[in-house]
């Protein structure tokens, strides 16, 4: 990454190291101090020979160390967390088979992706989605959680993929799309067919200079902040451990992605304007000049009233409407993008849609308002015109969940390889 050894003033350190919640926040309720200890087992990177075993193995993880949070049963807040996986429909016709390995992102679970993987196995996609280490258990767990692991995991869970189908992908959103990325470009073998990164952390927002000080105060303190935690499937409290493994991540996939002008691996990258984590300029420009397969595409949710500069534009680029007053809308928020609307925790009426996290308010003000005075945007630090909630899901979620099928069914170009 660069410019990692500018430091900051006090305040403003402190600042930065409150804001790393970002890539992996939404709100909550308070609960006993055991979150925020380790627990006595972690997720190892262990080879993945059956996917049912490697499940039962986390399973028992889960089972010993999760801390369940009020309000949900705590069997079912164990399955939420779970990884899983997907096969084909069985009315899929004869062929070459398809997969997909899904990487969730900092502080989440393979929840994200649930309603991804149920609508690609309905195209003839498999879809596996992982548990990365430190994830889905409490908070605590992320002190001793290693970056270096995670890619382990990821190598190995792909290699098994790849032995069981003909044309295995890989995809991550956020943190997951950035080790997703880093793996696809790193050369090892076997080579994904293709890339769909959802919002991935290639570059951050303001933060990316500042990311290398997590490791600084992970030597005087375990976290950022012990928030109280009411989502069963993400964490709202941060480890400074897991902003210093973020930093590694980020670091080493913008060095790879940065070595060479040109990429010839196809992607499907979906974005949002007003992410209040990921640099949308960022990754529009990696996009246009640097992945150059033909048949690459960006989807990017935006505010479709006001034009996009010629800086940003491209035919492989296309924009669906983020302003969308009918749902009380004004924009798309980072964790929105892979939840679609019959999400049973996080679609509209659903337990954490309303006030999950509500931007300048306090959750409980949130509460008292008539549902027609809610409207629901992206993070912000200041308030906006109206009282609003951090959006929790995607309205074009069938529009995009289907680009994405396309992709990952389309053949490879004569030209490329």
């Amino acid at each position: 990454m660069a410019s990692f050894f500018i430091i900051p003033n006090a305040k403003q350190w402190f600042r930065t190291l409150l804001l790393l919640t970002l890539l992996g926040s939404t709100t909550a309720c308070a609960s006993g101090p055991s979150l925020y200890t380790a627990g006595s087992q972690q997720i190892t990177a262990e080879p993945v020979t059956d996917f049912d075993s490697y499940r039962d193995r986390v399973r028992a993880v889960l089972e010993t160390n999760r801390v369940a949070l009020d309000g949900f049963p705590r069997e079912q807040q164990i399955d939420w967390n779970l990884p899983f996986r997907r096969p084909v429909a069985g009315d899929c016709p004869p062929g070459p088979s398809t997969g997909i390995l899904l990487v969730h992102g900092l502080s989440d679970s393979p929840f994200v992706f649930r309603d991804l993987a149920d609508y690609l196995s309905d195209q003839c996609i498999e879809v596996r989605a992982l548990l990365l280490q430190g994830h889905g258990t409490r908070p605590g767990d992320m002190v001793d959680a290693s970056a270096s692991v995670w890619r382990q995991q990821v190598r190995n869970h792909f290699q098994a993929l790849a032995d069981s189908v003909d044309r295995p992908f890989i995809g991550g959103f956020s943190l997951g799309g950035a080790l997703a990325t880093e793996y696809a470009l790193s050369g090892q073998s076997p080579e994904p067919a293709g890339l769909v990164a959802l919002a991935p952390a290639w570059e951050l927002n303001g933060l990316g200079s500042y990311l290398w000080l997590a490791r600084v105060a992970d030597l005087f303190g375990d976290f950022v902040e012990e928030e109280p935690e009411l989502n069963p499937v993400k964490y709202e409290s941060l480890a400074f451990n897991a902003g210093a493994q973020t930093a590694d991540v980020l670091s080493e996939t913008q060095d790879i992605l940065e070595s060479r002008q040109h990429w010839d691996l196809p992607l499907f990258l979906v974005a949002t304007e007003a992410d209040s984590v990921i640099n949308l300029d960022y990754l529009v420009q990696q996009f246009r000049n640097r992945f150059t397969y033909p048949d690459s595409r960006m989807l990017v949710f935006r505010d479709l009233r006001r034009p996009w500069p010629d800086t940003l534009q491209s035919p492989r680029i296309e924009s669906l409407n983020s302003f969308l007053p009918q749902f009380n809308i004004l924009e798309f928020s980072h964790q929105s993008l892979a939840i679609s609307a019959n999400n049973e925790l996080y679609g509209p009426g659903a337990p954490l849609q309303r006030c999950l996290e509500p931007n300048q308010m306090s959750v409980e003000d949130c509460r008292t308002l008539p549902p027609e005075q809610l409207w629901f945007s992206a993070w912000h630090g200041e308030p906006k015109a109206v009282p609003t909630s951090r959006l929790t899901w995607n309205p074009w979620f069938p529009e995009m969940a289907d680009k994405i099928a396309q992709f990952l069914k389309a053949p490879t170009s004569p030209d490329q390889p």
